[in-house]
């Protein structure tokens, strides 16, 4: 009997303490403005250390003249954006893998999605994010911010 109670308390302990059912990931949806070199959301806020799912979608127009691919790079520092950036654009916009990089999409061609799972930091803050397509970066930037 004992054995019991102690296993159905601790059966609602684990439960209670979050072992139960998996965190459901926060969806963010971010596109490009048309053919701008803009993203339709420039600020969205996490809870620090959650799970979180950004579907990005490249909304340029099929016949728009030349490319206009994008991707979505958050940084774990702003500081170290500038040389980033410099060295994915040197790279037809793709950037190298870097430990100064929270999460980074791929390049996505136009009317494309790609989606990409990250856990949010537990620092809360503000955290940068570009497109590092050629000549992107300065126009097209947002943050996230962690509370």
């Amino acid at each position: 009997m004992y054995n019991k109670l102690l296993l159905i308390l601790s059966v609602f302990i684990f439960i209670a303490c979050g072992g139960g059912a998996p965190q459901e990931a926060q969806v963010v949806n971010i596109g490009s403005l048309g053919s701008e070199m803009k993203y339709d959301v420039e600020e969205f806020t996490v809870k620090a250390g959650s799970k979180v799912k950004i579907v990005l979608k490249n909304n340029s127009p099929l016949d728009f003249m030349g490319e206009m691919q994008h991707n979505i790079v958050i940084f774990k520092d702003e500081s170290a954006a500038p040389q980033i950036i410099q060295l994915a654009e040197g790279n037809g916009g793709d950037p190298y893998d870097d430990s100064r990089i929270l999460v980074k999409s791929i390049l996505i061609d136009k009317q494309e999605e790609t989606t990409i799972e990250f856990e949010a930091p537990k620092k809360p803050g503000k955290y940068l994010y570009v497109c590092t397509y050629i000549a992107h970066a300065g126009s097209m930037r947002g943050y996230m911010i962690v509370e």
